[in-house]
C-alpha cells in the first residue's frame, strides 16, 4: 500500500479520495484494477501461507539468489580485471596475463543481470 500507517485494503479505501468515474470506460479501468488488486492480495496471502508450511522453499530460494549474486559480482570482478590489463598493455605496460591466457575472453564477459529478486522487473501496467 502506499500510506505508511495503512495495513490493510479497506483501511487505504478509507483514507483515500473517491476515484473519479466520469465515463464508461473509467468504471471499466476501475472495475479491472479491482480484479487484479483482489488476485494480488490473494497471492501474498497464498505465498505467506506458502512460505510458513515451507521453509525448506525459502532457504533453497535464499541459497540461490545469495550463488547468483556472488557469480554476478565475480563476473564483475573477472571483466574488471580483463579490461584493467587490456589499458595496461595498450599504454605498453607489463600486464599479469601472458599473451595466451584465456583471462584475456574475460573482457567480454556479460555482466548485466536481467533478473531480480523481487520479480518486478516485468512492466505489468498491460497486464490484463
Amino acid at each position: 500500500m502506499n500510506f505508511q500507517d495503512v495495513h490493510t485494503r479497506q483501511q487505504a479505501q478509507d483514507v483515500a479520495p473517491l476515484p473519479r468515474l466520469i465515463t464508461d470506460q473509467d468504471r471499466a479501468e476501475h472495475a479491472r484494477r479491482q480484479r487484479r488488486l483482489l488476485v494480488t492480495e490473494e497471492d501474498e496471502r497464498a505465498m505467506t501461507e506458502w512460505r510458513r508450511h515451507h521453509p525448506e522453499d525459502v532457504a533453497n530460494e535464499e541459497a540461490f539468489w545469495a550463488r547468483r549474486r556472488a557469480e554476478r559480482l565475480d563476473r564483475h570482478r573477472r571483466k574488471a580485471l580483463a579490461l584493467s590489463q587490456c589499458e595496461i598493455a595498450q599504454n605498453g605496460g607489463q600486464t599479469i596475463f601472458s599473451s595466451d591466457d584465456d583471462r584475456w575472453k574475460d573482457m567480454w564477459i556479460d555482466t548485466s543481470d536481467q533478473t531480480s529478486e523481487d520479480g518486478d522487473d516485468d512492466d505489468d501496467d498491460n497486464w490484463e
